[in-house]
C-alpha cells in the first residue's frame, strides 16, 4: 500500500511539466449530498502564482449522485508578465459507490468535471475524471473529522491571446496538454449543518484552499 502511494505521488509531481492547474479543488469528501438536499460553500485559495475567492453550490440529484457548480474570482500570473484578475468557473458530477457506514473500509466515489479560467490574455479549459476516497472519524456524537484524497486526470487546453510576444516555448493560439493532480484534505464537522474544510492541491501550481461548507436544506 505504501509503495502504491509513493508511485501516485511521483506520477503527480513528474507529470507533464507544461500542464497548468485546476484551481477550484475538491472541497468535499467522497459521500454525495443526499437526494433533494443542497450545500453551499465559500473558500479562499492561495497558490504559487495565484489567489482565488470562490463559492460552491452542490445538489443531490438522485441517490448516490450529486452535481456541483463553482464560480469565483482569481488573480493569476500565467508566467509571462503581470498578474491579472479574471473569472474561474467549474462544474462536476459525482457518484458514490463504496459506503463506510455499510461496512466498506472507505467511502469512495468517482466523478467527472470541467473548469474554465479566463484572465486578460490567457484562458484555460480542462475536462477530466477523478477518484475520491475518504474516511470519517467520529470523536463526539455530533462531531467528526474526515480526511480525504482525490486523484484527478484531465485534458486541458491553454490559449495565449496577448498582442505582444508569447512566453518562451509558446505560440499564439491554443495548445493541448494532459494533467495529473492530487488533492489531500480534511473536513471538520462542527454541527449538523456546518463544516470547516481545507485541502492541499499538489498540481503544477501547488496551493492550499480553505473555507466552510453549510447544508442549506
Amino acid at each position: 500500500m505504501r509503495n502504491i502511494f509513493v508511485i501516485v505521488i511521483l506520477v503527480v509531481l513528474f507529470s507533464i511539466p507544461s500542464a497548468s492547474a485546476q484551481f477550484l479543488g475538491q472541497l468535499t469528501p467522497a459521500p454525495t449530498v443526499h437526494k433533494g438536499d443542497a450545500l453551499l460553500g465559500a473558500y479562499l485559495g492561495v497558490y504559487e502564482d495565484a489567489f482565488s475567492l470562490f463559492g460552491q453550490f452542490r445538489y443531490g440529484i438522485a441517490t448516490y449522485f450529486d452535481l456541483g457548480f463553482k464560480m469565483g474570482m482569481i488573480d493569476l500570473d500565467p508566467g509571462y508578465g503581470e498578474s491579472n484578475a479574471g473569472l474561474t468557473i467549474g462544474g462536476d458530477v459525482k457518484y458514490w459507490f463504496m459506503e463506510q457506514r455499510t461496512g466498506d473500509p472507505l467511502d469512495v466515489s468517482v466523478g467527472a468535471g470541467t473548469e474554465y479560467l479566463n484572465v486578460s490574455d490567457y484562458s484555460l479549459f480542462s475536462l477530466g475524471g477523478n477518484v475520491i476516497a475518504s474516511y470519517q472519524i467520529r470523536y463526539d456524537e455530533t462531531k467528526s473529522v474526515t480526511p480525504y484524497g482525490r486523484l484527478n486526470m484531465r485534458w486541458e487546453r491553454q490559449s495565449f491571446k496577448g498582442s505582444g510576444s508569447p512566453p518562451p516555448g509558446w505560440k499564439k493560439g491554443p495548445r493541448d496538454d494532459m494533467g495529473v493532480a492530487l488533492a489531500l484534505g480534511a473536513e471538520l464537522k462542527l454541527s449538523s449543518d456546518l463544516y470547516l474544510v481545507g485541502e492541499l492541491e499538489i498540481d503544477d501550481n501547488v496551493g492550499f484552499v480553505g473555507g466552510v461548507n453549510y447544508n442549506v436544506f
